[in-house]
């Protein structure tokens, strides 16, 4: 990711940030659309667990311009996800959901080109995650 793209993301994040509990909401209907058989996967307090990808979005997308954090975080996604057993399927639905759910949210503010900076940080997360 150049500069330009990480200005977009995060200039658009701050926007997002004050509405992420909608995001959040976004998210998970758009993820169950495309992948009803994981819902059984969050049990419990849900509540947190949306909490839980909010906080994580938020820490990627203020270190996207040090790989170093960013790949610490994603071994952490990584450890943390690691009993689900997720593969390539269900990591590319959730990329997709988290584009939808930001199209959801920002509506006509997610202009292309920081639309195209969202997939390259959401690849490159995913990426790092992959990865361990």
């Amino acid at each position: 990711m150049g500069p330009q793209q990480i200005q977009h993301v995060q200039q658009s994040f701050a926007g997002i940030f004050a509405r992420k509990a909608d995001l959040a909401e976004r998210f998970y209907v758009h993820l169950f659309t495309m992948l009803p058989e994981v819902r059984v996967m969050f049990r419990g307090n849900f509540v947190k667990q949306k909490m839980m990808l909010t906080t994580m979005i938020a820490s990627c997308v203020r270190n996207l311009d040090d790989p170093r954090t960013l790949e610490d975080i994603g071994a952490q996604l990584a450890q943390e996800h690691a009993h689900l057993e997720l593969g390539p399927h269900e990591t590319e639905a959730a990329k997709r959901a988290l584009i939808a759910a930001l199209r959801d949210v920002l509506g006509a503010e997610l202009d292309p080109e920081t639309e195209s900076a969202w997939a390259s940080a959401i690849s490159r997360v995913a990426g790092t995650m992959t990865r361990h």
